[in-house]
């Protein structure tokens, strides 16, 4: 049996009624989807309300491609990004594979923290977007609501920031940035969500975007149409309906992070406190990452390496037989190898 901790997935699955909904969709899959996804964009301006209009909104084949839609839109080949590391690899790949340059801004200190005068004075003329993840992937670490305005008050109008905050729901703590304030207000920012992470619809591949009305329709124009099926589209929008399933993923994961973190350090690893449904662990001395993900993994967990970082490994928040079965590996390791 293998205890799977690696893709920081939701350990209770999808809601049961959204796994009905996309079942219900399935009898009428002879028949292509709608040609736009104005319906899911419809609910989702209801379930976000403070303001935001269905063309506020955008969706996409996960976060991932959300991602990928705000560049072919706002970045050209030879422009350039700005991003901050450690943090989501995917950033860093879908640039590359546009042939845009990069331009890294490291996060710094022990408690990785955003260095807002570095970014700002990173900017040139051929900056086109900014990359903040909150919290952060791989670290869990998190930035409030004054980092983001001092980025957006201090960019020029050719600038966009994609504020990548798909973990949002698994925050305790208070003072994370109003976002979609600022989408209501006109600023240059893209906001990108996902049904991966908390709403357990990974395998379904549904993320969205939310912008100011004329980013989001220049996303809008260069989507193909039938972009999503109708499994997906019923699923998200029956998930958005079921706060106690919703609910449950989250207590599990504010008890169990808390565990984790304890006990990590009872262990006497190093590990960095997180807002995520992960947390990311320091290897023992005389270990990389790529040497004890093998090693969990023979002992039936996957846990990965963090982006950026090769002696630290990320680790999922699962049940809480998950992450006994992972305690239970890392304290052997300690006592026999660490």
């Amino acid at each position: 049996m293998i205890t799977k901790l690696s893709s920081n997935e939701n350990p209770f699955g999808p809601s049961p009624k959204a796994v009905a909904a996309a079942q219900s969709a399935g009898r009428s899959a002879s028949r292509y989807p709608e040609r736009t996804d104005s319906k899911l964009c419809d609910t989702l301006a209801a379930f976000h309300g403070r303001g935001l209009a269905t063309a506020h909104f955008f969706s996409a084949n996960g976060g991932v491609e959300v991602l990928s839609l705000v560049e072919d839109a706002l970045i050209h080949p030879g422009q350039r990004a700005i991003i901050c590391p450690p943090c989501f690899g995917g950033y860093s790949q879908s640039l590359s594979n546009k042939r845009c340059e990069i331009d890294k801004v490291p996060l710094v200190g022990s408690g990785f923290n955003l260095d807002v005068d570095a970014i700002l004075c990173a900017v040139t003329e051929e900056t086109r977007l900014v990359y903040l993840s909150n919290p952060n992937n791989p670290t869990g670490t998190w930035f409030g609501g004054n980092p983001l305005k001092e980025i957006l008050d201090g960019l020029p109008e050719h600038v966009t920031v994609i504020y990548d905050e798909v973990y949002y729901q698994f925050a305790t703590e208070e003072g994370l940035p109003d976002a979609i304030r600022h989408v209501v207000d006109g600023r240059n920012i893209v906001i990108v969500h996902s049904f991966s992470k908390a709403y357990g619809l990974a395998g379904m591949r549904l993320g969205y975007g939310i912008a100011p009305q004329r980013t989001a329709q220049k996303v809008q124009k260069l989507k193909r149409s039938f972009h999503l099926s109708n499994p997906g589209m019923e699923a998200a929008m029956a998930a958005l309906e079921d706060t106690s399933h919703l609910q449950r993923t989250v207590e599990n994961n504010h008890v169990e992070r808390r565990r984790l973190l304890e006990r990590l350090s009872e262990l006497s690893l190093e590990v960095t406190p997180s807002q995520a449904n992960f947390v990311m662990v320091r290897c023992p001395e005389g270990y990389d990452a790529e040497e004890l993900t093998t090693v969990l993994a023979k002992r039936g967990v996957m846990v990965r390496p963090a982006f950026y970082l090769p002696h630290h490994i990320r680790v999922t928040v699962g049940t809480p037989d998950d992450n006994t079965r992972l305690l239970t590996s890392l304290a052997q390791f300690c006592r026999v190898e660490g």
